[in-house]
């Protein structure tokens, strides 16, 4: 089993945005997907059809003494995902139940994908973890948190970043494009994720791209970059 994690380099990049849609993506490219989510601000469901007053999770599950697995749930084209709740855990609990989705995870789906807060201290990372997706944006800020981070935590050879909400129609955010692709390098992915009002529209009709804008560019980019983040877990599995 592949195991991705996904998260932003601060709040607000849309990270959870590409976790369920990239989950998405790999089940119409035929992979049996779980998206588990970790991140208290319980955003998954409603891009598999959840509806955003409900919002139980796996949290509230295992707060009412049930197990996780009762939250499980799966969209109309196959894709599982556990959102996450409105109950709220400790960092160490977080960790346990992670470990334990990850463990009953391995013999039933291909590919794991959690979907994390950008605080760390808050949701672990896995251990198991085949590679993280660090998700940026072609803003200043980004990029001087992005300078910050990497100056007191090098990212490790399983760290890659996606970049983004990418506009050629404004000239700052072009330069940013180029400011980032210089300071990653190889560790930026090369399918990156351009701003598309599909992606918006897809959420308010509880879909994600896949389902509810078909025709898109969102919808083609989520899946190149399904695609090429795939490679390069095969490429890390052969190293390690």
């Amino acid at each position: 089993m592949s195991i991705l994690l996904v998260e932003g380099i601060h709040a607000g990049v849309g990270a959870s945005t590409v976790a369920a849609n990239l989950a998405a993506a790999y089940t119409v490219l035929g992979h049996k997907v779980l998206l588990v989510d970790l991140d208290p601000k319980n955003l998954v469901g409603p891009w598999f059809g959840h509806s955003t007053d409900k919002v139980s999770g796996w949290t509230d599950a295992v707060r009412s003494n049930e197990s996780w697995k009762q939250a499980l749930l799966k969209d109309p084209i196959g894709s599982y995902f556990l959102p996450h709740g409105f109950a709220k855990l400790t960092s160490s609990e977080y960790a346990s139940y992670l470990d334990e989705m990850l463990a009953a995870a391995q013999d039933k789906f291909e590919i794991t994908i959690v979907s994390a807060p950008h605080d760390t201290e808050l949701a672990p990372t896995p251990n198991s973890a085949l590679l993280k997706l660090r998700v940026v944006n072609p803003t200043p800020m980004c990029v001087t948190m992005l300078n910050r981070q990497i100056a007191q935590n090098p990212p490790d050879d399983k760290t890659l970043f996606v970049l983004n909400q990418c506009r050629h129609d404004i000239a700052l955010l072009r330069d940013m494009t180029l400011v980032l692709e210089d300071a990653l390098g190889t560790r930026l992915i090369s399918a990156h994720l351009y701003y598309d009002i599909a992606i918006q529209e897809a959420f308010a009709m509880l879909g994600n791209v896949m389902t509810a804008a078909t025709r898109s560019n969102a919808a083609v980019e989520f899946r190149q970059l399904a695609t090429v983040v795939l490679s390069q877990v095969e490429k890390n599995q052969l190293r390690s």
